[in-house]
């Protein structure tokens, strides 16, 4: 008989079976879920990037079609030079939200952006001249007809040139080795109100300047101030302030508030120094003194004063040969209300001499509102001699 606790081996081997195809079933169905959970991942992932990818290629392609449009617009070839092209745009919109509206940028015929500073119309007892100078309107806010002028427009910096046109904007090399027929065309090229800087437009500068008991300084030693000599300015030829050799004309702007018109960083930079300005309006011939009536008159229209100058030197100390009330308000006689401007007058009494202003980098305490120089002929071409656009509006 046999025992009762003795297996049979066939059950044995049916249950061992069943055990390790219960382990790989749990195997299996581990591998499994694994797998799925990745499959799922690996499809969520896939959807989402070809979903990015979607919106990626609908980006693309507006901004392909929009800067189609930039260069069709500005009929250049890409897009850099589309932007490049409106960049004064740009910069015109945030300085004018800035400044509010006293210095924008103002497009020219050329296709330039030009940074410029309004000056507003004011009468003569406005700043404290009275009847001192003549009464009334400053004729820098005169038209020919006597119509006033609201405003004016003058250049923030000294004439830079791009592509031989003129262009206002700071961070440039002032243009320089042009002379006077040269740099007044220029000016007149930019369009409808464009012109050269008048000696009328520089006088009502130099009497707000001194009306606000402030002077402006400049680069008169070799890119530094030569009074304060801590002020200085980035020079074009990248040398240190106050070494004298290379060419150290200042880049357009470079210098601190104090070198601009009203002290801050929105007024007219470098009527100071840095190089000499061409003026419009008048000039000497034989010691005579020829003056405009209004901005832009042709010079065949300029009235001789028959007034000569008879002695030079500091402006405070400089005299004429007669008195005349618009010799008076172009700064070139000097009054008791005007002779504390800084400058030096210098003069040739033969043949005929056009006027520059303002003095250059190494003109020292010669530099200033009054500086005038009555030396050169008009085709002078000089690195230290520039000019300055303004703009009146129609």
């Amino acid at each position: 008989m046999t025992a009762i606790n003795e297996r049979d081996p066939l059950v044995d081997a049916v249950s061992e079976l069943t055990a390790e195809t219960t382990e790989l079933l749990k195997v299996y169905r581990g591998a499994k879920t694994g797998l799925d959970e990745k499959i799922t991942s690996a499809t969520g992932s896939a959807n989402i990037a070809t979903t990015k990818a979607s919106e990626a290629a609908a980006h693309a392609a507006k901004a392909t079609s929009e800067a189609a449009k930039a260069t069709q617009i500005s009929g250049l070839s890409t897009v850099d030079a589309a932007l490049s092209a409106r960049e004064g745009e740009f910069v015109g919109n945030a300085v004018s939200n800035t400044t509010g509206s006293r210095m924008k940028q103002i497009l020219d015929a050329n296709g330039n952006y030009n940074t410029m500073v309004s000056i507003p119309c004011f009468t003569f007892d406005d700043v404290g001249m009275g009847d001192l100078m003549g009464t009334g309107v400053h004729p820098a806010f005169l038209r020919q007809n006597g119509t006033v002028i609201p405003e004016v427009w003058i250049g923030a910096y000294t004439a830079a040139s791009k592509s031989n046109n003129v262009i206002v904007q700071g961070g440039l090399d002032p243009w320089n080795y042009i002379n006077f027929d040269d740099a007044k065309a220029k000016c007149g090229a930019m369009g409808a109100g464009w012109h050269m800087m008048t000696a009328m437009e520089w006088s009502a500068v130099s009497l707000w300047c001194l009306a606000n008991s402030f002077q402006p300084e400049g680069n008169t030693e070799y890119g530094r101030n030569h009074a304060k000599k801590f002020q200085s300015c980035k020079r074009m030829d990248g040398k240190a302030p106050n070494d004298r050799t290379g060419t150290p004309r200042g880049l357009c702007g470079t210098g601190p508030d104090s070198w601009r018109h009203d002290g801050t960083p929105f007024g007219i930079s470098d009527l100071v120094g840095n190089v000499w300005e061409w003026i419009d309006g008048f000039k000497l011939v034989d010691n005579k003194l020829y003056v405009s009536s209004y901005s832009g008159q042709p010079e065949s229209g300029w009235a001789s004063t028959n007034i000569g100058i008879t002695s030079a030197g500091t402006w405070g100390s400089s005299v004429l040969s007669g008195t005349n009330t618009t010799l008076k308000q172009m700064l070139i006689e000097k009054i008791d209300a005007t002779k504390s401007l800084q400058g030096t007058l210098y003069y040739n009494a033969t043949g005929e001499r056009l006027p520059i202003r303002g003095g250059n980098w190494y003109n020292g305490s010669g530099c200033g509102l009054a500086a005038l120089n009555l030396y050169n002929e008009r085709s002078l071409r000089s690195s230290l001699l520039g000019f300055r656009p303004a703009f009146i509006a129609a």
